[in-house]
C-alpha cells in the first residue's frame, strides 16, 4: 500500500519527517495543506488528525500523527537504513536532543515565524477571517501567543523569550558537534532530521548570521545540505515566493533582533 502524507513545503515538522522518508527512499502520496489558508482546519482533515497539526502519515490503512512519532514508527517500519544510532549512548543523544526540540524550539519557533515571516502576510486578511483562524488553535497558549506576535511582531516579550529558548538548543546542538560529525554520533540519525528545519528556518528569517556563529552548527549544516535527501525532502518542496516574504521580513526587523541577544 503506498504511503501518504499530508504535509505542507514550509512545515517544520512535514520537513523533518520527508527527510526520513528521503533517507529511507520511501516513495509516498502528497496532499498538500495551505495552512494560512486554513486547510487543516477542513472538516475532511479533521477526519484524519482531529489536532488540525500537519503532518498526519496514512500507512497500511493506519493513520499517524506528530512529527517525532511518525519518524520512530517509520525507523520501526522501515528499519533499512537505519536512523537511531547503534549504541545506547548515542541512541540517548539522540532522544535528548529531540526531546529539546519538541518541548522547547518546537513551540519557540511558531512565535519567532509568526512574528517575523507571516505576521505581514496575515495582516493582510479580513481581520473577522483572521481572528477566526487564531480562535480555531487549540492550545490556549499557542493561540494567545499567535494573537500577541499578530498584534506587535518582534516588539511584544513573548518574542524575546521564544528567541532566546530557540538559540539555547541551537547551542545546545553546536556543543553536541564538537565531539561528533553527527548529532547522535558517528551517523546521521532521526536527531538531525529532527534539527534540519529549525537551522533552515533561522535562515530563511533572515537570521543567518546568528549561525554563523555556532561554527559546528555551520560544518554541520553544509554537510547536511550535501546530502541527497535535503534536496529530496527540503528544496524541492520549498515554496519561492513564501522563503522571499520569509526573508524579507526578517531583513525589516533584523537589527532589532540582533539586539536582543
Amino acid at each position: 500500500m503506498t504511503i501518504k502524507l499530508y504535509h505542507n513545503g514550509m512545515s517544520t515538522c512535514s520537513q523533518k519527517v520527508r527527510m526520513a522518508l528521503a533517507e529511507k527512499q520511501l516513495n509516498f502520496e502528497s496532499v498538500i495543506l495551505d495552512l494560512q489558508r486554513g486547510d487543516q482546519f477542513s472538516a475532511k482533515y479533521l477526519q484524519v488528525n482531529p489536532g488540525a497539526l500537519v503532518p498526519a502519515l496514512e500507512d497500511n490503512g493506519q493513520v499517524y500523527i506528530e512529527s517525532t512519532l511518525i519518524n520512530d514508527y517509520l525507523d520501526d517500519a522501515y528499519a533499512d537504513p537505519a536512523l537511531a544510532p547503534a549504541t545506547a549512548h548515542e541512541r540517548y543523544r539522540m532522544r535528548y536532543l529531540i526531546k529539546q526540540i519538541d518541548d522547547v524550539q518546537h513551540p519557540a519557533c511558531s512565535v519567532i515565524t509568526y512574528a517575523i515571516g507571516l505576521r505581514p502576510i496575515m495582516l493582510q486578511k479580513d481581520p473577522q477571517e483572521l481572528q477566526s483562524l487564531i480562535d480555531q488553535v487549540k492550545d490556549p497558549v499557542r493561540r494567545e501567543n499567535r494573537r500577541l506576535v499578530l498584534a506587535d511582531g518582534v516588539h511584544t516579550p513573548v518574542f524575546r523569550t521564544a528567541l532566546l529558548q530557540y538559540l539555547e538548543v541551537l547551542t545546545l546542538a553546536d556543543d553536541m558537534l564538537g565531539t561528533s560529525r553527527w548529532l547522535a554520533g558517528s551517523s546521521f540519525s532521526l536527531a538531525d532530521c529532527a534539527l534540519t528545519p529549525y537551522v533552515l528556518r533561522l535562515a530563511h528569517l533572515g537570521q543567518k548570521g546568528m549561525l554563523d556563529k555556532m561554527l559546528n552548527l555551520s560544518r554541520w549544516y553544509e554537510a547536511l545540505q550535501a546530502r541527497p535527501s535535503y534536496k529530496t525532502a527540503v528544496t524541492d518542496w520549498l515554496p519561492e515566493r513564501a522563503v522571499q516574504m520569509f526573508t524579507a521580513g526578517g531583513m525589516e526587523v533584523q537589527q532589532a533582533v540582533a539586539d536582543m541577544v
